[in-house]
């Protein structure tokens, strides 16, 4: 956390900030949009019209029933304008009436989102939905523009949610849906939702057999259906309604394997043939850190049997072992992927640790993180982040001195940005918590040698060249350890050594949050504070050294002078000090590896051309090696970063909605980097 990193550009990159629903209510207690003009529900009753026009007319209780013979059932609705989130708690309720064990994936978009207040209001019109309503609401992402990745039922009913335009959403967007939920305001009170630029997009979405039903019959809107490649039926509507609109994707549509959207045709090497597992079955992850028992437990939760090896006799050993890891987001002041993927991340995470903190021993502590403005430099930056970005005060709050120095317990010099949500937890408990899982079979002081492919599957050998395991799907999560696997070897993964200092606290003051700058020190753990890390490039020492500690020591003075002198830093001793070193596993453009690994061969002949013409254009798709996977490369964030990575390959994997963009999953594919060199003549 004390080193400055250039964030990966991103010229298409748009702002976090977004502009939340303005709504009156009617005589009736209905919420009706300001911006649009037209109601949220039907007056005569929203709940059954929710039922009638896109539960029933979508065949859903027949599907779900079908569903219920099938091993591992799912399904995966989309929708066209989440509102009050009615339809969503109506599909999802229908799902546990019949059958509870479907995992129910809903992708959604909404442009002018509730607050969490109006968002409560609305939907206190329906007390048959109070249960579902009161996890959604607990639940309800922090509005930020972007995809959000939320989870329910210990991953069984799962929300991606795009907060913005419902056609850069889509168009930036894989996935699968098996039914289109097609709602929104009026088409002539909202014609941008109704396009056919945007039906186009749903086709794409979907499959052979991909139903729709929608509460308008407009003749436009039954028009670009048809022409996006739907069969499109009038039925009757609703209560007084005469008439709405149904259909299918027939057969004869083009095949949904060929379709791609336009971030994916200009970058073919990164769109991947489907390959979809026929069953749920066993996995293989290398690496007991963050990144691996997040990969294995997203598995596990839909229902894969998973083995996980890790070469050390316990869990988070490795850059995982911290005792106190800061669950934090910093923002770039302009607009980049970086700051795409972290502040998803970091919105994931911090909901996941809450659900996940409520059956487990305590490891997560939401007691905020605030980054200082220790000099002019990062004053300036934080300034024109808040200018750029307008935020909710949920994710983000500007914070002068003195109302830092109230959050935080203690006197501070300088102000910054506290972010409400963020916090520290203990890296290794949530090792050992996500890996508790039953599906999860440890296999620990296991060290992984060497893989290969042997016709459909990956054979995995220790030190002695014993077989550990065969498995045709393998995840491998061991940070930098991958490097000695030959088919993966040639990736840029780096080593930066870090060391923590651990300090007794002074039972006399409290420090009540994190405190970020330079380096970072967070409340007292046992009496005793924990303070980092240094980056310490091209150094193998793993025993802590004394100029580290002084490091630590003098960004804290600098940090913090008063916590820094009443702590007496000066007195000192060598046996007062304590601490940890850890190699954290990076990459050159400072972003995860997350996804399949590329097969270089083919990549080098297949892209050939990119060494003299970095825009030369192809269709031919990547190859990538069947069944590999990886997630590494998380650096000093992988609180952050690890369990969204471990959905991502989970959602690779199983052939899910992906939880977010293409151009985010664009920017962590692990053949990234094979591209560049290309294009810069290096291979």
């Amino acid at each position: 956390m004390n080193i400055q990193k250039k964030p990966v550009t991103n010229p298409s990159a748009k702002s976090l900030s977004i502009t939340t629903a303005m709504l009156d209510w009617d005589q009736d207690g209905i919420p009706v949009s300001s911006q649009f003009g037209d109601i949220y529900f039907s007056k005569q009753n929203g709940l059954a019209e929710t039922r009638y026009v896109f539960l029933e007319k979508n065949n859903l209780s027949k599907r779900l029933n079908q569903l219920a013979q099938t091993p591992f059932p799912r399904l995966c609705i989309g929708e066209t304008g989440f509102g009050t989130g009615l339809n969503f708690l109506s599909a999802w309720q229908l799902r546990d009436e019949i059958v509870p064990e479907c995992r129910l994936h809903f992708v959604s978009v909404e442009k002018y989102p509730l607050s969490r207040d109006d968002l409560i209001k609305a939907l206190s019109f329906w007390p048959e939905l109070n249960i579902y309503a009161e996890r959604l609401i607990s639940d309800y992402p922090a509005l930020t523009a972007g995809w959000h990745h939320v989870s329910f039922y210990d991953h069984r009913v799962e929300l991606n949610l795009f907060l913005g335009d419902a056609l850069e959403g889509y168009s930036d967007y894989q996935g699968t849906i098996d039914a289109w939920f097609l709602d929104g305001f009026a088409p002539a009170k909202n014609p941008p939702m109704w396009s056919n630029t945007l039906f186009m997009e749903l086709a794409r979405l979907s499959h052979e057999g991909t139903s729709f039903s929608t509460f308008t019959a407009a003749s436009a809107v039954r028009e670009g259906l048809k022409k996006a490649g739907f069969e499109v039926n009038r039925t009757r509507g609703f209560g007084r309604k005469r008439h709405m609109l149904t259909g299918v994707l027939p057969v004869s549509a083009q095949p949904h394997e060929t379709q791609l959207n336009t971030r994916q045709v200009a970058a073919p090497w990164f769109a991947i043939n489907k390959n979809r597992q026929s069953d749920i079955g066993n996995a293989v992850v290398i690496g007991g850190g963050l990144a691996g028992t997040s990969a294995a437990v997203s598995l596990a939760r839909r229902g894969w049997q998973v083995v996980l090896c890790e070469g050390n006799q316990q869990l988070g050993n490795e850059a995982s072992g911290n005792e106190q890891g800061i669950l934090y987001n910093k923002l770039s002041a302009e607009p980049s992927i970086s700051s795409d993927f972290y502040t998803a991340g970091y919105l994931y995470s911090q909901r996941q640790f809450t659900q996940l903190q409520t059956n487990h021993e305590k490891f997560w502590h939401a007691c905020g993180v605030l980054q200082l403005g220790y000099n002019a430099e990062e004053e300036r930056r934080q300034a024109r982040f808040m200018a750029g970005n307008p935020q909710p005060r949920s994710m983000v709050v500007p914070v002068n001195s003195q109302q830092a120095s109230k959050i935080a317990g203690i006197t501070l010099t300088t102000g910054g940005l506290f972010f409400p949500s963020g916090g520290w937890a203990a890296p290794n408990v949530i090792c050992k918590q996500q890996a508790s899982h039953a599906n999860i079979e440890l296999k620990l002081g296991v060290q992984i040698a060497q893989i290969r492919r042997d016709n459909d599957a990956w054979l995995l050998f220790d030190d002695h060249e014993q077989l550990v395991a065969s498995t045709k799907v393998l995840i491998v999560a061991n940070a930098h350890g991958a490097n000695r696997f030959e088919v993966i070897q040639e990736l840029p993964l780096k080593a930066i050594r870090g060391q923590t200092t651990n300090i007794p606290a002074n039972p006399n003051i409290s420090l009540n949050t994190v405190l970020c700058g330079k380096g970072y020190i967070g409340p007292a753990i046992a009496s005793r504070h924990h303070m980092g890390a240094t980056f310490n490039l091209d150094c193998a020492e793993k025993e802590c050294r004394t100029i580290d500690h002084q490091t630590n020591l003098t960004q804290l003075a600098e940090l913090a002078p008063s916590l820094a002198a009443d702590l007496n830093l000066s007195a000192l001793s060598d046996r007062d000090i304590s601490g940890r070193v850890g190699f954290r596993c990076t990459t050159p453009d400072y972003l995860p590896l997350v996804g399949p690994v590329p097969d270089r061969s083919a990549f080098l002949s297949d892209y050939a051309s990119l060494r003299k013409n970095a825009l030369f254009q192809t269709t031919v798709r990547g190859t990538y090696l069947p069944g590999l996977y990886l997630s590494v490369g998380h650096g000093s964030k992988g609180l952050t970063s690890c369990p969204l990575a471990g959905e991502l390959i989970a959602a690779y994997i199983n052939q899910e909605p992906f939880p977010i963009s293409t151009q985010l999953t664009h920017a962590l594919n692990p053949g990234r980097f094979l591209i560049r060199s290309l294009k810069r003549n290096k291979i």
